[in-house]
């Protein structure tokens, strides 16, 4: 079952992520959380960061 979450960013607009199953626990274990601890907005907020920043930093060292 997938969810749509309206995250808040710090510039003010909103990202809209659909949140597939699996996507909360390799939110959970990228951050090292248990499973007695929420996993929050701003988790995935910098795990989709992380991510994008990674494929964009990878791909502008092959092109140099």
């Amino acid at each position: 079952m997938q969810e749509v979450k309206f995250i808040k960013l710090p510039s003010g607009e909103t990202l809209e992520v659909t949140i597939y199953p699996g996507f909360i626990e390799k939110v959970r274990a990228h951050f090292g959380l248990g499973l007695s601890l929420p996993v929050d907005d701003d988790h995935i907020r910098m795990y989709i960061y992380g991510a994008f920043k990674g494929a964009i930093d990878r791909q502008e060292n092959e092109t140099i």
